[in-house]
């Protein structure tokens, strides 16, 4: 949710800091937003942030046709910590030699 409107996205290129949200409804850049997205793991839970929207695909001649926004994520709570780490561990495995 931003500048009160409601949109649907897919997270994208996570770090500690923030995070690339693909997303076709684009909030200004430098507006307030809070994100919501329920954790994969076998714990289940939901994950609330809140942020500030720091730029858009929006005229940036981007490769990529998929539109969307990125995030600089401002006090993030323990559960997105656990994502965090969740998502590395996840990304270890696929690099280990089968």
């Amino acid at each position: 949710m931003a500048e009160g409107a409601e949109g649907l996205g897919h997270l994208k290129n996570v770090s500690r800091a923030g995070m690339f949200v693909r997303s076709s409804d684009l909030p200004r850049p430098g507006s307030a937003i809070t994100l919501q997205f329920d954790l994969p793991t076998t714990g289940g839970g939901t994950v609330n942030l809140r942020g500030e929207v720091r730029w858009t695909s929006e005229g940036q001649g981007s490769v990529d046709p998929s539109p969307g926004f990125g995030v600089q994520i401002l006090e993030p709570p323990r559960e997105f910590a656990e994502f965090f780490r969740w998502a590395v561990e996840q990304l270890e495995k696929a690099d280990e030699p089968a």
